[in-house]
C-alpha cells in the first residue's frame, strides 16, 4: 500500500449480505436463497442425498434497537466545539468498514454503483444563538420504544433526500491500493482491501456524512438515525411489519396509517456550534482583486556599461536599450498590448525580429565572460607570467562536472547543443548569475549547519563501507583456509579435488571432535 494518499470505496458488504441481488418489494426484510445438501443412510441400505433450497430472511434495520457506542470511532466536529468552520460537513466514522451497509435490505444500484446505507446522519438547529429563531426539532418524551426520540418540524426542508443517502457514505482507506482497479471490478477492489486489512486493520474505516451546508454562528445537534421505516418503527417501539416495505424511507412520502409522523429515534447524538471567521473560505472572501503594477516581479538590470575585468557592456540588440529584466517567481500576466515584451527580454542573447538582427549565439558579452571564467582552468595548466586574475565563479561546476564554458581544453568551440545547456545559461546570463550569487550567499551564511548535515550522512556511509570491508576480509580468509587445509596438494584446485576419490579427509577436518571416552 502506497502512503501519503487515500482510497475510497462506495460501499462494502460481507457475509451473507453479499448475496442480496434483488430488492424486496412488500417484505420487511431482505431474503436470499440458500441451498443445503443432506446426506444420510437409507433404511434399505445405501446413501441418500437430497438438495433442499429455502429462502432465508436476513436481519434488517427493524431488528436493530441500538448501536454500541464502541462501534463509533470518531465524530466530526467534536462534541462541544464552539467555533466549527461553517463550510465543513458533519460526519461520523465507524471502525468496522461494512457497518453502514451491514443491515441494509437494499440491493446495489447498477446505474450508480451505490448502495443505500441503513443509517443516516442528520444535523438540525437547536434554536440557540439564532436570535430566538425556532429550533428545527424538539425532544419528544420517550414512550415504550427502546430509543430516545426527536420530532422534526419540517422533514422535507431539513432532512437529506432519502434516495441520495448512498452518495453520502463510503469506505475510507489510508493509502492507495497497490494495483489499479476498474470502477466495475468489485471483486478486485475487495481483494486488495482484504490484503490491506490483514496487514493493518486500523488503516480503514467507514464514514457517513450529512450533506447539509451549515450556517455561521449557529448551534446544531447531530443525530445518527435509521434510514429505513422498519428501523424507525422498531426504535419507536412499534411493529416493524407495519411498514409498507423494507425499502421505505424513515422520512419518505406519507402513507396511510403512518405511525408517529415526523418522529425520529436516534442511536447517537452530539452537539456543536459554528463560528463566523477563521476558515479558508472566509479568508479567501476577504481578498479583493486589484490591477498589479507592471513592475511587480521585475527589476531593471543596467548592462550597457562594462562591469569591469575587461568585459564589454551589452549594447546589442539596440531595442534592449542596455537594460535586462531581472525576473523572479512572481510574474504579472502578459499585457494584451505587449504580450511578447517579457519573452523578448528573455531571449536577449539570440534576438529574433528586431532589426538589425543580433549576432548568433553566443553573444559577444557571453564569449568574453566565458573566456574570463575559463582563466581559472587555464591557471591549472600554466602559471601566468604576471599577476593572476581572480575570476568569477563557475556556478554548478561540480554538479555538471564542468570546468570550462563554450570551449574545450584545447580551445576548440563546444558545438551546440552542449554549449546551450543549463550550466552555460546559468553562468553566461547576467540575470541568472544574480540569482546564483544569492544562493551562494545563503550557503555561506549557513555553511556550518549544512556541513554538519553532510557529515552526518557521511558517517552512515562510512559505517556501511566498514561492514562491506569486514565481509570482504571474511571471504578472503575463507579462501586462504580452504586452499591451505582442504584442497589437495599440488595446487590443482577444485577440479583436482572433484576428480580425486573421496577420502573423507575434508569431512574429518571439519567434523566436530568426538566426546572423550
Amino acid at each position: 500500500m502506497t502512503a501519503n494518499s487515500y482510497s475510497f470505496l462506495p460501499w462494502l458488504r460481507s457475509g451473507l449480505t453479499t448475496r442480496i441481488g434483488t430488492a424486496p418489494t412488500t417484505a420487511t426484510r431482505a431474503a436470499i436463497p440458500v441451498r443445503l445438501r443432506l446426506t444420510g443412510e437409507a433404511l434399505g441400505g445405501g446413501t441418500l442425498v437430497r438438495d433442499i433450497e429455502r429462502t432465508v430472511q436476513l436481519y434488517g434495520p427493524g431488528d436493530v434497537v441500538g448501536v454500541d457506542q464502541r462501534a463509533i470511532s470518531r465524530v466530526e466536529p467534536r462534541a462541544g466545539t464552539t467555533n466549527v468552520e461553517p463550510n465543513f460537513l458533519a460526519h461520523i466514522e465507524f471502525s468496522d468498514e461494512d457497518f453502514p451497509w451491514r443491515y441494509s435490505p437494499a440491493a446495489p444500484d447498477a446505474a450508480t454503483g451505490r448502495l443505500l446505507p441503513w443509517l443516516a446522519l442528520v444535523v438540525l438547529t437547536s434554536g440557540a444563538g439564532q436570535g430566538g429563531a425556532d429550533a428545527e426539532f424538539t425532544d419528544s418524551p420517550q414512550g415504550s420504544g427502546p430509543l430516545p426520540v426527536i420530532t422534526v418540524r419540517d422533514p422535507a426542508a431539513t432532512l437529506p433526500p432519502p434516495e441520495q443517502l448512498g452518495a453520502w457514505a463510503h469506505v475510507h482507506v489510508n493509502g492507495s491500493l497497490d494495483e489499479p482497479v476498474a470502477s466495475d471490478d468489485t471483486a478486485g477492489a475487495l481483494a486488495l482491501l482484504g490484503e490491506v486489512l490483514r496487514t493493518d486493520a486500523d488503516s480503514a474505516c467507514s464514514r457517513v456524512i450529512c450533506p447539509r451546508r451549515l450556517r455561521p454562528d449557529t448551534a446544531y445537534h447531530a443525530f445518527l438515525v435509521p434510514a429505513f421505516e422498519t428501523g424507525r418503527l422498531a426504535g419507536l417501539g412499534f411493529d416493524p411489519t407495519g411498514s409498507p416495505g423494507a425499502l421505505y424511507s424513515s422520512w419518505g412520502p406519507h402513507y396511510t396509517g403512518r405511525a408517529a409522523e415526523g418522529q425520529l429515534p436516534y442511536y447517537h447524538r452530539w452537539s456543536f456550534t459554528t463560528g463566523s471567521t477563521g476558515d479558508f473560505e472566509f479568508l479567501v472572501r476577504l481578498l479583493r482583486p486589484g490591477r498589479p503594477d507592471p513592475r511587480v516581479g521585475l527589476r531593471d538590470l543596467d548592462v550597457h556599461r562594462s562591469p569591469g575585468l575587461g568585459l564589454p557592456g551589452i549594447v546589442t540588440p539596440a531595442a534592449l536599450g542596455g537594460v535586462l529584466r531581472l525576473g523572479g517567481a512572481l510574474r504579472v500576466p502578459a499585457d494584451p498590448d505587449d504580450p511578447d515584451a517579457f519573452d523578448e527580454a528573455e531571449n536577449w542573447d539570440n534576438w529574433h525580429g528586431a532589426p538589425p538582427p543580433a549576432p548568433a549565439y553566443p553573444h559577444p558579452f557571453q564569449q568574453a565572460l566565458a573566456a574570463l571564467i575559463n582563466l581559472a582552468d587555464d591557471y591549472q595548466r600554466q602559471v601566468p607570467s604576471g599577476d593572476p586574475i581572480i575570476t568569477p565563479p563557475l556556478y554548478g561546476r561540480w554538479h555538471a562536472l564542468t570546468s570550462r564554458l563554450l570551449t574545450g581544453e584545447d580551445g576548440t568551440p563546444i558545438p551546440s547543443p552542449a554549449n546551450r545547456n543549463w550550466v552555460h545559461r546559468l553562468n553566461l546570463d547576467p540575470r541568472f548569475r544574480v540569482a546564483a550569487n544569492l544562493g551562494a550567499q545563503v550557503v555561506q551564511a549557513r555553511q556550518e549547519e549544512l556541513m554538519a548535515a553532510a557529515w552526518a550522512q557521511v558517517g552512515d556511509v562510512l559505517a556501511a563501507n566498514a561492514r562491506i570491508r569486514a565481509a570482504q576480509l571474511a571471504r578472503e580468509v575463507g579462501h586462504v583456509l580452504q586452499t591451505k587445509h582442504l584442497e589437495p596438494p599440488g595446487g590443482a584446485g577444485l577440479a583436482a579435488l572433484a576428480a580425486a576419490p573421496p577420502s573423507g579427509r575434508s569431512l574429518a577436518l571439519t567434523a566436530p571432535a568426538p566426546a572423550p571416552l
